[in-house]
């Protein structure tokens, strides 16, 4: 029986349909986009951000971030909505590149672009967003010149230069090169990976070395990065030690897996189905998406350091990968709307509860302050805010059910002294005095007290 070919008609009109259906997606994907970057930027300043600290000295020799050390005073005079979406910008840009470099669609390009930009550690990561511009900036450079020169030079290169602004960033660098790598041997990939490594030892190397020698230069002894407290760093010195840290790593991998699969790990079914394949017949390159993805873990085996859910970003971009690898249209487009869908609704779910919190309180200082005495600082020699921090945490929580306020400090540190930083309060300049209240109703009494201003939260 004769199979006569379709009609031209039929076929521009299904590729009509197809056509449409893309533009129906990528408007989708745009606007739920736009969306969301406008409510992460309506309150997105962290309590520590550059701004607000006069000095980045601690910050550097805690860290070792020297570009950002050297950027300090010119980072933090970059205004919020600027920073932030500048940071976006890059991370959208890598995201492009890294598609583009192996599906020559734009289509697919622009739409896994907008759901790396969703990717809710990204949003989290910017609520500090001078401190992230030399690194997102870094990350869409890097994705320009990778083709211009050699896998040592840019791994090398890229060890130092993203220790020394965001280190996270570096374990993303694979990703530029998966497609090559996926066409080499075993013995290439085995190369290329030693010289990830390197890079790494390299860029903490060169982060320790900058520290030492500030230090020394400063205070006439040296030493090297010393983590802080919310770190929990726990160096092994022998085999039980490696093992402690290993299962501390791992319980930030769950952690990190769980977040992601909070509305529900059924948009991960079609992802999951995609790894088994990949396996199968992509094994090179999923090798690579993989390793990505466990690399931050491996890394702070050595020193048991936390990694934070915002440095997490391996994980969910490990995923995303598999995206460019599914040859049919149909079922690589069901893996960027299951996988956008989680990411994006995470994003506006965190925005929605970050800003939550501060407008309560902003709204329960505000009110009474007729006189906007809260914005004239240049007024006051200080401001005395008297607040009891048990009570008015509970408060707070049954307002929102946010376990931040399960932490008592978290009141001070993270709201009241933040609302004061943005109007120019300086941090010497605020006392908070916990004082003990029968009962805490959310009023705030404001009154002027020659050049002292009382804030009495009851």
């Amino acid at each position: 029986m004769n199979n006569p070919a379709a009609h031209p008609s039929v076929v521009r009109e299904s590729l009509n349909s197809v056509s449409l259906f893309k533009w129906g997606v990528a408007t989708f994907f745009l606007v739920w986009t736009l969306l969301n970057l406008h409510e992460s930027m309506l309150e997105n300043i962290a309590h520590d951000a550059l701004p607000y600290m006069e000095s980045y000295d601690y910050k550097f020799v805690s860290e070792g971030r020297w570009i950002n050390f050297a950027l300090f005073d010119v980072l933090r005079l970059t205004p919020a909505i600027m920073a932030a979406t500048l940071c976006n910008l890059f991370i959208f840009i890598f995201g492009y590149r890294v598609a583009s470099e192996i599906r020559s669609d734009r289509w697919l390009a622009f739409c896994f672009a907008l759901l790396v930009v969703n990717v809710p550690y990204f949003t989290m990561l910017f609520k500090w967003p001078m401190t992230l511009i030399p690194g997102t900036f870094f990350l869409a450079f890097f994705s320009f010149i990778r083709a211009r020169y050699s896998r040592p030079v840019i791994l090398l290169t890229s060890g130092i230069v993203l220790f020394a602004t965001y280190p996270a960033f570096y374990f993303l660098i694979p990703l530029l090169f998966i497609r090559q790598l996926s066409e080499e041997n075993f013995r290439s990939l085995i190369q290329f990976f030693c010289l990830w490594i390197a890079g790494y030892v390299l860029g903490y190397a060169v982060a320790n070395l900058s520290v030492y020698g500030y230090t020394l230069f400063q205070n006439g002894q040296g030493h090297f990065i010393e983590f802080v407290s919310w770190r929990k760093s726990t160096p092994s010195a022998d085999i039980s030690g490696i093992i402690a840290n290993i299962g501390k790593s791992a319980a930030n991998f769950e952690r990190n897996a769980r977040y992601l699969a909070e509305l529900s790990p059924l948009f991960y079914v079609p992802a999951a189905i995609t790894l088994v394949w990949a396996l199968k017949n992509h094994l090179k390159y999923t090798l690579v998406a993989l390793l990505v993805v466990f690399s931050i873990y491996a890394s702070v085996i050595p020193l048991g350091v936390k990694v934070p859910l915002r440095s997490g970003v391996t994980l969910p971009l490990g995923i995303t990968m598999l995206v460019l690898l599914v040859p049919r249209f149909w079922w690589r487009t069901l893996l960027l709307v299951t996988l956008f869908i989680p990411f994006a609704w995470q994003m506006h779910q965190y925005n929605y509860g970050y800003n939550e919190k501060r407008i309560l309180f902003t709204e329960m200082i505000t009110e009474h302050d007729i006189h906007g005495y809260l914005q004239q600082p240049q007024q006051f020699r200080q401001i005395t805010v008297a607040v009891d921090e048990a009570k008015t945490s509970a408060y707070f929580y049954r307002l929102t059910g946010s376990d931040a306020f399960k932490n008592l400090s978290n009141l001070r540190l993270h709201y009241i002294k933040p609302y004061l930083y943005q109007y120019g309060w300086k941090d010497k300049n605020i006392i908070v005095k916990n004082v003990s209240r029968e009962q805490v109703r959310g009023d705030a009494k404001i009154e002027k007290q020659g050049d002292e201003l009382l804030i009495s939260i009851d």
